[in-house]
């Protein structure tokens, strides 16, 4: 069975539709916040280079598919 994947953002809108959708999962480089959201707003820098940029703060990143985190929870949750 496929699934329809929408996301939205904090204030309910919707964001965006599809299954290929990938979450960046970001930790322990809360002082960096705003940097780094105009880095990925932007599209300034490959992932490897802000993993790279990322590690180099003591932070760590993953890239996941939306879909791998929905399988997860689907598998654990039922």
């Amino acid at each position: 069975m496929s699934k329809i994947v929408f996301t939205f953002s904090s204030d309910g809108n919707l964001f965006d539709v599809g299954n290929n959708n990938k979450v960046m999962i970001i930790e322990d480089v809360t002082p960096y916040k705003e940097e780094l959201c105009d880095i990925v707003e932007d599209n300034k820098m490959s992932f490897e280079e802000l993993k790279n940029l990322v590690e180099s703060w003591g932070g760590k990143i993953d890239l996941v598919l939306l879909s791998d985190l929905i399988k997860f929870y689907k598998k654990n949750n039922i």
